[in-house]
C-alpha cells in the first residue's frame, strides 16, 4: 500500500504528472504482470486441477480479472486520461461522454468489480498461502498475486481517491 508520505507526494503532483506515475508505475506492472499470472495458473490447471477443486476456479478468477483490467486500461488511456490533461491545461473537453464525471463513475464501478475478483483470490487462496508441498510454480503464482493485489490496490486508491476528486475539481 501507498504510505502516507507517498500519498502526500503524489497528491502534491500536478494531474497530468500524477497521470504520467500511474502509467508507467500502475498500468506497465499490470501489462507485465497479467500474462504471468495467466500462464502459471494455466500451468497449475495442466498439472494439478484433476487433484486440486480449487485451481480451475483461481485460473477462471484470474482470467477474469486480467480480462476486465486490459480494456480497462485502455479506456483510460485512450479516453479518459487524455481528457483529464486537458481539463489540467485549462482546455475544453469535447468528449463523446458529456461531464468527466461519467467515465469517472464508470471506471469507479469497474474498480469496485476487480476488488471483488481480489477478494475472491485471496478467500479462495487463504490471503496467498500456497499449501505444504506445493509445487515452485504455485508459489510463484501466490507470490505474485499477493504483489499483484497489493499493486492493484494500491493503484485504485490511487485514481478513487486522488486523481479522480483532483480531475473533477476542475
Amino acid at each position: 500500500m501507498t504510505t502516507a508520505s507517498s500519498f502526500e507526494q503524489l497528491q502534491a503532483l500536478p494531474l497530468a504528472s500524477l497521470i504520467d506515475y500511474i502509467e508507467v508505475t500502475h498500468h506497465q506492472y499490470v501489462r507485465e504482470t497479467a500474462p504471468l499470472l495467466v500462464e502459471y495458473t494455466q500451468r497449475m490447471v495442466q498439472a494439478h486441477a484433476s487433484d486440486h477443486a480449487e485451481i480451475q476456479p483461481l485460473a477462471n478468477l484470474v482470467q477474469a480479472l486480467v480480462s476486465d483490467l486490459m480494456p480497462h486500461l485502455m479506456k483510460e488511456e485512450q479516453i479518459l486520461f487524455p481528457a483529464m490533461r486537458r481539463l489540467g491545461d485549462g482546455l475544453e473537453v469535447n468528449g463523446c461522454f458529456g461531464h468527466i464525471g461519467n467515465p469517472i463513475n464508470a471506471m469507479e464501478h469497474e474498480h469496485d468489480h476487480a476488488g471483488t475478483i481480489l477478494q475472491q483470490l485471496r478467500e479462495l487462496t487463504q490471503n496467498y498461502q500456497a499449501p505444504e508441498g506445493a509445487c515452485s510454480t504455485w508459489q510463484k503464482c501466490y507470490k505474485t498475486l499477493a504483489e499483484f493485489d497489493a499493486d492493484l490496490q494500491t493503484h485504485i486508491n490511487i485514481e478513487n481517491n486522488l486523481l479522480f476528486p483532483a480531475a473533477l475539481a476542475l
